[in-house]
């Protein structure tokens, strides 16, 4: 998995400037799970936490490279835009961001991938989260669009 996940990275470092000004790289990528962090001192605030929207960032990016990375899996070429994004800041962050995303159920996954099939575009609701001090800081509900380039 650590081939497929060095495309993310250079993904991020070729078209998405701002995951280099957070210092963001990929932490691990199993299948089942994408971790991204990012150091606390590129992105903290006045009250020497873990500024929101580098959270946000965070949190979006994990899901959108899990989307990415299940899109190469497939071996389909497309483009993809994250249409609608939710989050909760449940407790200040400390520390490294760390924004994990877990692969959505088989059934959402493959739904997903028929209809692109289909129609040459798609939907996907995913979530993503991060923790500080063992307790979830933050939770993020986005739901994502792939379609023909």
């Amino acid at each position: 998995m650590s081939d497929i996940s060095a495309q993310l990275t250079q993904f991020f470092r070729s078209h998405l400037p701002i995951t280099q000004f957070m210092e963001m790289d990929v932490e691990s990528y199993d299948g089942q799970t994408l971790i991204l962090r990012a150091p606390l001192a590129p992105n903290i605030n006045d009250k020497q936490t873990a500024f929101g929207g580098s959270l946000y960032n965070a949190s979006v990016m994990a899901c959108w490279g899990m989307l990415y990375l299940k899109t190469l899996e497939a071996n389909i070429v497309c483009n993809q835009v994250v249409a609608k994004g939710t989050i909760e800041y449940k407790a200040p962050v400390r520390g490294e961001i760390r924004a994990v995303c877990q692969v959505p159920a088989p059934e959402a996954l493959e739904k997903m991938l028929q209809d692109f099939a289909n129609k040459g575009r798609a939907r996907l609701t995913l979530q993503s989260s991060i923790e500080c001090s063992g307790q979830q800081a933050v939770s993020f509900e986005g739901n994502y669009s792939i379609f023909t380039p």
